[in-house]
């Protein structure tokens, strides 16, 4: 071994002159023999070669890894990118449905407020008012735009202006119901405060207006109706009210005074034989308040039915409906 290692020093010389060489010095012994020795000199320009092609070769492999592991990635990434896409298409195809079904719905609302107010005689909401606010489809540009990028961002955007103007149309139409409903709500009172029916059968022995009295025998001006037919013939509200007096008075014998919703309309039934509610009661129309009768100043079996306005008598027979006729 001894005789190996200064063979080697031999032909390297010392150690200063062997730091001084520019190249580097490759030493081959056979394993038969440390006498047989070689030795291969490259120079500086020759290792930087061999370096540079280490190096290069090294960055060619780790950007061939580089572009396969990518490529791999892209390949996940647009397997994964159309199962996203296909889940958007179908959440697009149900928007698209559930709007249409709305749609409907919301214009059924509108052919039945449009029957009702008709039907009320209340004014119909145009078209024009509508629509006021409500967009239309996207630009054209949108639409040009959209369908470079993706024909789904364009079924997007029309459904996201679908939407848009589902809700803004269900909000008016909440609001124009609301107001129809309080106007009908309005005219319902009305409707059951106007004495609308006849308060009994019978057949009129004396008309509203100036009549020769039966008894005292002048023309005096006669402020109600006069129905005669038997004893304890029913007697009926004829608009839904309040009793606001039950009992016998002056000429009127027994008799029921009834105060209708809209605290203006009053209705008198007098000459009862029998009365069948009490003060304070509410009474709907024709429900039975009494029965026909005699009593007070009368000559024979019949009711006196009057009906008064803020306090004034008025004909009761304009306000009377033919039978056919639908009040409630």
């Amino acid at each position: 071994m001894n005789r190996f290692v200064q063979l080697v020093i031999e032909m390297l010389g010392n150690k200063e002159e062997f730091m001084k060489k520019l190249g580097w010095k490759l030493v081959f012994i056979t394993p038969k023999t440390v006498s047989r020795v070689r030795q291969v000199t490259i120079s500086a320009r020759g290792v930087a070669f061999f370096l540079f092609l280490f190096v290069a070769s090294v960055l060619g492999l780790s950007r061939m890894i580089w572009f396969s592991s990518s490529y791999v990635f892209a390949k996940f990434g647009v397997y994964d990118a159309k199962k996203d896409n296909e889940s958007l298409l179908m959440k697009v195809k149900f928007l698209y449905k559930y709007a249409d079904k709305e749609m409907a719905r919301i214009n059924e609302l509108v052919n039945f407020e449009d029957r009702t107010r008709l039907q009320y005689g209340l004014t119909r909401i145009s078209s024009d008012i509508r629509m006021a606010g409500i967009g239309g489809l996207p630009t054209s540009q949108d639409i040009i735009f959209a369908a470079i990028l993706d024909p789904v961002l364009l079924d997007a955007a029309i459904i996201q202006d679908n939407i848009e103007t589902l809700i803004r149309r269900a909000e008016l139409q909440d609001s124009t119901l609301t107001k129809m409903s309080n106007e009908v709500s309005e005219i319902h009172k009305v409707w059951a405060s106007r004495p609308s029916i006849w308060p009994a059968t019978g057949r009129i022995t004396s008309d509203f207006g100036y009549r020769r009295h039966p008894i005292v025998g002048e023309n005096i001006f006669h402020e109600g109706l006069d129905i005669a037919n038997q004893i304890n013939t029913n007697i009926y509200a004829t608009a839904d009210g309040v009793v606001t007096s039950s009992g016998s008075r002056n000429f009127y014998g027994n008799v029921v005074f009834l105060k209708h919703m809209d605290n203006r309309t009053e209705t008198v039934y007098g000459h009862m034989n029998k009365i069948a509610v009490k003060k304070g009661q509410f009474v709907k129309r024709g429900e039975v308040i009494g029965y026909m009768g005699s009593t007070g100043r009368s000559t024979g079996s019949h009711v006196h039915y009057e009906v008064r306005v803020d306090g004034k008598c008025v004909n009761p027979s304009t306000y009377i409906l033919p039978e056919d006729e639908i009040v409630d």
